[in-house]
C-alpha cells in the first residue's frame, strides 16, 4: 500500500455564493475496488455547478466538494478494475467532487482520451460535447433545411449544438444575453446572431424565415426564454428544454397542444445507458473534435484556488465557451 497523497480541494461547507467555495488541503487515499486515483489535469465549470453552489440542487452533507467533470492521469487502480491502467488518459463527464487535485473515481464513469486529444480540450467538451451530440442527432435529429433557434449560442453547449447543427445542413438563429458577444457567434459561422438586449425576438426571427417560425428550439436557458420562443415555432414543431439557466418556466400545455408542437426534456444518462453507448458517442465527439465541425476548442481558464471568480464570471454572462480549472 502506497502512502496517501495529499491534495488541494474545494469545499464548501454550506451552499450559498461563491464566496462559500474555500480551497483547503485534505488526504486522498488509496483506491478502493472499482475505483481509479486520477491526478487532474483539467476541471470543467459547468453551470450545473452553480445550482450545486447556490442551494437550487440539494446537499446532504458537509463539507462536500462539488463540480462533475475532469480529465487527468490515472496514477493508481483499485481492485476489480481490469481495462484501465496507470498511466492512462481519461476523462469523465459527471461525477460530483471533480474540484480536486487529485481524486478517487470509480472506473466505470471513466472514458478514455485520445493522444490526439488535449486535457483541456477533454474536460471542455465531455460534457457539453455529448449534450450537444444527444440534442442534435437524438433528441431532435436535425436534418438538411431545418431552421434551428439556438439560445446561449456563445455559450458552452449552446455553442456546439449551434456548430453541429450548420454541419447537418440547418440554418441556425443564434441569441446571445448582450451585443458584445454577437461578433464571436457570427466568427463561428452562425447564420444569424439576435442579442437580447438590443433586438426584438420575434421581430429578428419573423424577418428571418418570413413570419413561417422555426422547425425547432433548442432551450438551455428557461424561464427567460421560453414562452416567446414557443410562440416562434412552426406548427409541429419540437422544443428541446435542456437546461433552466434562467429558472424553470411556465410552460402552456394548450398552446403547445394547438399547435401540436413537441416538448422535449432530455437528459444526457437516457441517451447513455451503457458502457456500448457511452463508447460509440465519445468516439464521435471525438472525430468531430478532429474534422473541424466543433471549430476551436478554446476555453477560459483558471486556476483552481480562483474557483470563485470563476464562478462569478460564468454567473455574470462573462464568459464564452468553455471554462476550465487548472490544479
Amino acid at each position: 500500500m502506497n502512502t496517501p497523497k495529499e491534495t488541494g480541494v474545494i469545499r464548501i461547507s454550506k451552499q450559498g455564493s461563491p464566496s462559500v467555495l474555500a480551497y483547503t488541503t485534505e488526504v486522498v487515499e488509496e483506491p478502493g475496488n472499482g475505483e481509479v486515483l486520477l491526478s487532474q489535469k483539467a476541471i470543467a465549470v459547468n453551470f450545473v455547478d452553480v445550482l450545486f453552489r447556490n442551494g437550487s440542487f440539494p446537499l446532504r452533507q458537509f463539507p462536500v466538494t462539488i463540480g462533475v467533470e475532469g480529465a487527468g492521469v490515472i496514477e493508481a487502480v483499485g481492485s476489480g478494475v481490469t481495462d484501465l491502467k496507470v498511466g492512462d488518459r481519461v476523462g469523465y463527464y459527471f461525477s460530483l467532487g471533480s474540484y480536486a487535485e487529485k481524486r478517487l473515481v470509480n472506473a466505470g464513469e471513466l472514458i478514455k482520451i485520445p493522444e490526439d486529444v488535449s486535457f483541456d480540450q477533454a474536460a471542455s467538451l465531455m460534457a457539453k460535447g455529448l449534450t450537444a451530440r444527444m440534442l442534435v442527432k437524438q433528441a431532435y435529429a436535425v436534418q438538411p433545411g431545418n431552421i434551428i433557434l439556438v439560445h446561449a449560442a456563445a455559450g458552452g453547449v449552446g455553442s456546439l449544438v449551434s456548430k453541429w447543427a450548420k454541419a447537418l445542413g440547418a440554418q441556425v438563429i443564434g441569441t446571445v444575453g448582450n451585443a458584445s458577444k454577437r461578433q464571436r457567434v457570427l466568427n463561428a459561422g452562425i447564420d444569424h446572431v439576435i442579442a437580447l438586449d438590443t433586438e426584438d425576438m420575434e421581430e429578428a426571427i419573423n424577418k428571418i424565415t418570413g413570419g413561417q417560425g422555426v422547425h425547432a428550439v433548442y432551450d438551455g436557458v428557461g424561464k427567460a426564454t421560453f414562452e416567446k420562443s414557443v410562440k416562434l415555432i412552426k406548427s409541429g414543431g419540437t422544443v428541446v428544454l435542456y437546461g433552466t439557466a434562467s429558472g424553470s418556466p411556465q410552460i402552456d400545455q394548450a398552446f403547445l397542444n394547438a399547435k401540436q408542437i413537441k416538448l422535449l426534456r432530455p437528459s444526457l444518462g437516457q441517451y447513455l445507458p451503457d458502457q456500448r453507448s457511452l463508447d460509440t458517442a465519445s468516439e464521435e465527439l471525438f472525430e468531430a473534435l478532429r474534422s473541424g465541425l466543433l471549430g476551436k476548442v478554446e476555453p477560459t481558464v483558471y486556476s483552481l484556488s480562483d474557483v470563485a471568480k470563476a464562478h462569478e464570471d460564468l454567473e455574470s454572462s462573462l464568459t464564452t465557451g468553455s471554462v476550465i480549472l487548472h490544479p
